[in-house]
């Protein structure tokens, strides 16, 4: 079943290079590496998917093609579809692969407690919004597993779940894999996951293999400097670097610095929370909580989806109110402001999302969505003076100044990150909430993005409120961090 020498064109360009992928039953081969290196270019050419304009070649494409095949995607919420209920998804799925109604329903209730989905009789008839992601998930896997594959393809399943689910559905998909057999293209940058699932890794760069080994090998003993790069460019378990090493530093041959983080000493309140509650409707999120965060420190927030980390963010920028409690910034309270006390405090607290795409306007040049706020808030003269200020920002975050023009379907993920970045430092902030905002990234970008972010950090002198369900990533960025049950 393995493909080889399989090469996707458009008729003016090679994306993928004439690359060899083994695909063996009862085993998983893992695709590595960065946005853009043809992974999910792949998965598409074997599932017969590819975009119009796109043509796969290759031995072993029509052989993979002749199998029962299946596809989980990265984002359920997405994949389902939002007007039926999931139990009747998963029946579609089984009669489409030839089941009768009956018999299907009976098989959809088996696949949802074979992936422990809780109180199957009652989650199946829910609709994809009232489940939580990690139960998506599993309902993308039963929706797979009813087809009884050949070949399951898992393109990123776990990124954007907390890191306790991710592990439960990694778990779930390799019980699976040795319990029917079937072989595993399992497509993630992250490689924790990967270690998990694999037998067998093949690294991609800009559509090129340029490493390919039994998984324990590779992760050991990796000898391209692209994949030592990407191995090194996750945060240690065990030390604070002052800089993460990037895919691009083991290209270039530049040693790993070794000069670690300072560690913090400050101990003046910014930002203190006492006793804040919310609750939306007969659930509580939180009680009794409280928070210090100081000036110049970098205070971790960590916890499993649904433990309350983004409501706090949100009430701390008044776009959610508490039931009680207490928010005060330098010693004056902030929560319950009138309109004219929020827009006061949006200068002094700001926030980077965790998809900068669904947070920056299509219709609306980049520089101009940077220079928005300064305009609303009155700041740096007129609008030519503005306009200095937002190139400022745009080097300062690393693009170029002509970026001002572009609109933000001309950027790639992390680029976008950063010019989230710079909208926020367009108010010139105390306090940066980063809620997930390096979730969503490759492993080289998201080196990228946290190195500068500690550089600005040092530049700018703000507080960092930093919220993640990246325990490695939340332990290297923070001086301090709160974990939430």
């Amino acid at each position: 079943m393995s493909l080889r020498e399989v090469s996707i064109q458009t008729a003016q360009n090679t994306l993928v290079h004439g690359i060899d992928v083994p695909l063996v039953p009862g085993q998983c081969t893992a695709l590595v590496g960065e946005s853009g290196s043809g992974k999910s270019l792949t998965a598409l050419a074997v599932m017969d998917l590819l975009p119009k304009g796109l043509h796969a070649e290759g031995q072993g494409l029509t052989e993979a093609r002749s199998l029962r095949r299946a596809m989980v995607f990265q984002e359920p919420m997405t994949a389902l579809n939002p007007t039926m209920r999931v139990g009747v998804q998963i029946v579609e799925a089984a009669m489409a692969r030839g089941a009768k109604s009956t018999n299907a329903h009976a098989t959809a209730l088996a696949w949802m407690k074979r992936v422990h989905i809780p109180e199957v009789e009652t989650s199946f008839r829910k609709y994809p919004h009232q489940l939580s992601g990690g139960q998506r998930q599993r309902i993308m896997i039963a929706m797979a597993m009813v087809q009884e594959p050949q070949l399951l393809i898992a393109d990123e399943p776990t990124t954007a779940l907390d890191h306790t689910v991710a592990h439960e559905i990694l778990a779930l998909l390799r019980d699976l894999q040795r319990e029917t057999g079937m072989a595993m293209l399992f497509i993630s940058h992250d490689l924790d996951a990967v270690a998990a699932v694999a037998d067998h890794i093949v690294v991609l760069q800009k559509g090129r293999v340029v490493e390919s080994a039994a998984a324990e090998d590779l992760l050991k003993h990796p000898t391209h400097p692209y994949t030592q790069g990407l191995l090194a460019s996750r945060p240690p378990a065990d030390r604070k670097p002052l800089r993460l090493p990037t895919v691009q530093d083991f290209l270039d041959g530049r040693p790993a610095s070794a000069e670690e983080r300072p560690l913090f000493t400050g101990s003046t309140p910014i930002l203190e929370v006492k006793h804040l509650a919310k609750s939306y409707g007969a659930t509580p999120i939180f009680q009794d909580l409280d928070l210090v965060l100081h000036e110049g420190e970098t205070l971790g927030l960590v916890g499993a989806s649904g433990s309350g980390k983004s409501t706090i963010a949100k009430c701390l920028v008044n776009l959610v109110q508490p039931d009680g409690g207490e928010i005060r910034y330098r010693g004056q309270r902030i929560d319950g402001l009138d309109r004219a006390g929020r827009q006061a405090m949006a200068r002094e607290v700001q926030y980077i999302f965790q998809d900068p795409f669904s947070s920056l306007s299509p219709r609306m040049p980049i520089g101009e969505a940077i220079r928005e706020p300064m305009s609303v808030h009155g700041l740096f003269g007129s609008p030519s003076e503005q306009r200095q200020k937002v190139e400022e920002l745009l080097l300062a975050v690393g693009l170029p100044t002509e970026a001002y023009e572009r609109y933000p379907h001309a950027f790639s993920g992390g680029q976008r990150q950063r010019i989230g970045i710079a909208r926020t430092l367009a108010l010139q902030p105390k306090i940066v909430i980063c809620d997930e905002s390096v979730a969503a990234l490759d492993v080289s970008v998201q080196a990228q993005v946290l190195n500068l972010l500690n550089d600005l950090k040092d530049r700018f002198q703000f507080s960092y409120l930093f919220i993640s369900h990246d325990e490695r990533v939340v332990r290297y960025m923070s001086d301090r961090t709160v974990v939430l049950g």
